[in-house]
Formats: C-alpha cells, sequence, structure tokens
C-alpha cells in the first residue's frame, strides 16, 4: 500500500467515530503526524492516552485536550478508543480486551500493513523521500541542493530556542516535538559511567545545536554526575552555536581531532554517518579518540550498498542531498577494530524501515563497547 492510499483508508475508518466520545492511544510522531495528515482532529476528542501519562503532570495538554493513562480511562464514557500505532496495536487490542473494552478500539492497521502510514512510500505527500541508485557520491551531489544552508541553520537555531523557553520538549532537524521522548539507550550507558565517574565527556558528532543534549539533560542531571556535551558540526552550525547557545555544559566544535586530549567517554552519532562523504575516515578518527561506548543511531542499513538522494520537504526545510545506503558488514568491518557490539535495535525516530525507489531499507542502532 502507498502513503495516499492508506490516508484515504485511515479517513475512512475516522468516520466510523462520527460524534461519540473518543480517546486516542499513544503519544509520539505516529500521533502527531496522524493529527497533522488526517481528519483526526475533526472529532470529538476528549482525551489522550499513555502509559507514561504520570511523566507529562496532571496539567499536561495536547492540541488542547488532557493525557490521561490508560488507567483512568478505562473507568471514562467514552465511545471509542482510536490506537494510534502500528507496531503496538495487538498489544493494546490485547490490554483493552482485558479491560473489557475491545468493542471500543478502532484500529488503523491490518495485518498485511507494511508500516507507519507516513513511512509508506509516495513522493509527492512525504516530509521526506529517497530516490536514485548513483555510481559515487559526487554523481548524487552534483543534483541536490545540499545542506549547508543558512536558512536551515536559522530554521534550527529558532527551534532550538523554543525548547531552551520550554515552549516545547526537543527539536529534531528543526522539527519541534511537545511530548517527553528520552533516549533511554543513551541514559543507560550514562549511567553506567556515572557509578564509577565525577564526570562525563560526550561527543556527539553531527548533533547539530545539541539536539539530543536538549532532548535528554533533564534526566541526566538525574545522576548528579557532571557532564560536558561537545557537539561536532559544520562551520556555520558552530559559529551560531558559540555566539547563541554555548555554555560551560554545552559545547561547539569544528573538528573531532579538537577534542583529542578530553577523554571523550561516550560518542554519540545519531543520524549522521550516512551523510558524510568520507565517513570510514571520520568513523576511524572517531575510533581513535578511545571512548568507551559509541552509540549508533537512526543508521541507514540495507542489504547491498547504494548512494541516493534523499528529498526533505518545505514542512521541515526544503533541502536535498546525498544519503550512503550501507550494508552492516562494512559498518563493522571499521567498528571491530575496536570495539564489539553489544547490542543492536531498529530505530523508531525514523520510523524501521524506508524505501529507495521502493526497494527497503532499514534504520538500525548499535551500541558498541571498546575491546578491554
Amino acid at each position: 500500500m502507498f502513503y495516499k492510499e492508506k490516508i484515504i483508508e485511515i479517513n475512512q475508518k475516522l468516520k466510523n467515530l462520527k460524534n461519540g466520545k473518543t480517546a486516542v492511544w499513544c503519544l509520539g510522531v505516529h500521533t502527531e503526524k496522524l493529527a497533522e495528515y488526517t481528519d483526526l482532529l475533526k472529532y470529538n476528542i476528549k482525551f489522550f492516552m499513555d502509559k507514561n501519562a504520570d511523566m507529562y503532570g496532571k496539567d499536561f495538554e495536547i492540541y488542547g485536550k488532557p493525557v490521561r493513562s490508560p488507567g483512568e480511562a478505562a473507568h471514562a464514557d467514552i465511545d471509542y478508543i482510536v490506537i494510534s500505532t502500528y507496531k503496538y496495536q495487538n498489544e493494546i487490542l490485547a490490554e483493552l480486551k482485558s479491560r473489557g473494552m475491545e468493542e471500543k478500539a478502532v484500529t488503523l492497521y491490518s495485518d498485511t500493513d507494511e508500516g507507519d502510514f507516513y513511512l509508506l512510500p509516495d513522493q509527492k505527500n512525504k516530509d521526506c523521500y529517497f530516490t536514485g541508485n548513483f555510481s559515487s557520491w559526487n554523481e548524487a551531489a552534483q543534483l541536490t541542493k545540499g545542506y549547508a544552508d543558512d536558512r536551515i541553520a536559522e530554521k534550527v537555531l529558532y527551534a532550538t530556542r523554543q525548547v531552551m523557553e520550554h515552549k516545547a520538549c526537543y527539536e529534531r532537524d528543526s522539527v519541534l516535538f511537545y511530548t517527553r521522548d528520552y533516549n533511554y539507550r543513551l541514559i543507560s550507558l550514562f549511567g553506567i559511567l556515572a557509578a564509577r565517574k565525577n564526570h562525563i565527556n560526550i561527543l556527539d558528532f553531527g548533533g547539530a545545536l545539541g539536539s539530543e543534549y536538549w532532548r535528554n539533560r533533564e534526566f541526566l542531571y538525574k545522576f548528579k554526575t557532571g557532564f560536558t556535551w561537545n557537539v561536532v558540526e559544520q562551520k556555520h552550525y558552530v559559529e551560531t552555536g558559540n555566539r547563541e547557545i554555548a555554555s560551560d555544559e554545552l559545547k561547539f566544535y569544528f573538528s573531532a581531532g579538537e577534542l583529542e586530549e578530553q577523554n571523550i567517554d561516550i560518542i554519540v552519532l545519531s543520524g549522521v554517518l550516512q551523510y558524510l562523504p568520507d565517513y570510514q575516515g571520520i568513523l576511524t578518527e572517531l575510533t581513535g579518540l578511545g571512548a568507551e561506548y559509541i552509540l549508533i543511531d537512526r543508521q541507514t542499513i540495507g542489504s547491498q550498498p547504494r548512494i541516493c538522494i534523499q528529498h526533505v520537504g518545505e514542512n521541515i526545510y526544503c533541502a536535498s542531498y546525498p544519503v550512503r545506503i550501507m550494508t552492516e558488514q562494512e559498518l563493522m568491518e571499521i567498528l571491530n577494530a575496536e570495539y564489539i557490539k553489544e547490542a543492536e535495535f531498529e530505530s523508531e525516530t525514523d520510523g524501521v524501515r524506508a524505501y529507495a525507489d521502493g526497494l527497503e531499507f532499514r534504520y538500525k542502532g548499535y551500541i558498541m563497547k571498546r575491546k578491554d
């Protein structure tokens, strides 16, 4: 199924809500996309549901509606519960059944669906899509607008300021998010180190204006261990970061080489390696810093190597740039010299799967630990 067809199907299912009192189960990207692209908010939504409702606080609202726990919803006078997730739909259905509320469920997916609706392939209706199979990076680069655009940096700066002023929870690629979504894998690594270190140095390669820092810092403070978050980025981001944002805790650098003397503990590579012309050289340089852990996330992995063009729509920022879909083998060939793979996982930030001219690839993540 394609994106446009799925939107039509979802809207048809939502028509069944009519004027009934409705709850929506699950916060996160899926619900945000559902609100943006479908007719969901036209209906009589009474509240949103999430197992982490207590974390947001009793006065927290989304789209002008309160957030409640599933336990509270069981006693509410509602007619329908829209299950806003692909991955956990069956799990939630089972829980509703155990509560005697299965007949109120409105499901959006069938067993034949491929994944979250907003990731299904359709070039004209997606904020982000991939095309081509180029013989070299330069060949793809000649057909792109690029990422090093001052207007993009300005948009990222605006979004970052919104987060700094507590008007949003965090930003990613200039898109604002209004619900908490901590990176628990990063937090777990931080916790391991915090048990035996007084200060932790993090290198966030390609970290924009500190997106992951702003996203996770409130949780990191719970460990009572000092840390420095070091971002390595392109020239205009570093200049903007140092001028507008930098602090004793958050710093910006032009290259990883500037951090050779800082005893880096964790290296974060979140959705960055695939956008580097010489990712092999950069990754070799980073492994030479001796960090105990490397956390790779949002990494494009396919069954065969491929260079494409990624197109980003105006809803995010209008741009296009080369992107490399690599195999896990070629990634690990560099890492295995100094590190062992402790864990791998599917990244849900960008959705588990995506398509380049109809050929599927995956977003994956890895936790790498330095060899003793």
